[in-house]
């Protein structure tokens, strides 16, 4: 289901480059993972863990590959959630590709999370981070965390154990000092997997609508499906030994064109890059993105 009007076809078909994007959720502890870039691009910002598709690799083993590099944390492929698909493009120059990023979230692992050459690991509050308003996506500049008030409706998400490992004493996600299409993708992502995860525990699960923030620009973006909109599947077993519903979730496609301009948020002072100021941009939640069908629809035009 298309949640803005169409996004402007470009003129020709670019060429795509896959990456992955994964990000790690400790739900029991209300935290979630992220990086933050030492070097390279994207240096200076927080991101999920990933880089780019290796020639012969899957898409799946490059994230479980990339998370390993830069987080030292070891996944096995069933812990691996598809929860959807980038697709970033440049209308700044004609030669860039099209990112085509695979994002991904898993909850289990083995090892720490270790700071490497190329990230440091930090945690933040899911609880507090779905309960802040993200920052403005309409202007180019940074906006101070104070600024970042916490809206009427924080109360809808409680951490699930405040006496964890003080996880309640966590800061929000910076979305601030983030890849600007993150503070649009990443809340209603977060939303959809506590809606999933809260199932059952309060009713459907209780959301943010991401309208409800004082600075919420993009009414036209909608929001996350609940729990109660996604179909169901065969879940783990409850104590009398029946198999409950596990809710399947849907996947989301975003697809944004970048104008080009000044990055605010860039540690040198701002420079000019064409992987900045959003312009046209779509997302859509859909009931399935297969990696391997992936192949015939890398074009603006077409939609699972």
């Amino acid at each position: 289901m298309a949640t803005t009007d169409a996004i402007l076809l470009s003129p020709k078909i670019k060429r795509h480059k896959q990456y992955t994007l994964v990000i790690p959720l400790d739900l029991q502890r209300d935290r979630v993972l992220l990086g933050y870039k030492l070097r390279g691009f994207g240096e200076g910002k927080y991101n999920g863990y990933g880089g780019k598709v290796e020639p012969n690799e899957t898409v799946i083993a490059a994230a479980i590959r990339e998370l390993h590099e830069e987080s030292c944390l070891v996944v096995e492929e069933p812990a691996m959630i598809q929860r959807g698909v980038l697709l970033l493009e440049t209308v700044a120059d004609d030669v860039s590709p099209v990112l085509e990023i695979h994002v991904f979230t898993v909850e289990t692992w083995e090892g720490t999370e270790t700071a490497t050459e190329e990230m440091t690991p930090h945690w933040f509050s899911l609880s507090k981070s779905l309960a802040t308003p993200t920052p403005s996506t309409s202007t180019s500049g940074s906006i101070p965390p104070s600024s970042l008030s916490t809206s009427s409706s924080a109360a809808a998400i409680a951490p699930k154990d405040p006496s964890t490992d003080g996880a309640h004493d966590l800061p929000s996600i910076p979305y601030f000092q983030m890849w600007e299409e993150s503070r649009v993708w990443m809340p209603q992502l977060l939303r959809h997997v506590v809606s999933l995860n809260e199932e059952g525990e309060e009713g459907e699960g209780k959301l943010v609508d991401e309208q409800e923030g004082p600075q919420s620009s993009l009414p036209s973006e909608g929001s996350a499906p609940t729990a109660a909109a996604v179909a169901t599947t065969v879940g783990p077993h409850d104590d009398n030994g029946e198999q409950k519903p596990k809710k399947k979730g849907k996947y989301f496609i975003h697809h944004v064109q970048f104008v080009g301009g000044t990055d605010m948020d860039a540690g040198d002072g701002g420079e000019y890059s064409v992987w900045h100021v959003m312009g046209p941009r779509r997302l859509d939640w859909v009931d399935d993105v297969p990696v391997g069908d992936w192949e015939g629809r890398r074009s603006f035009g077409k939609y699972p």
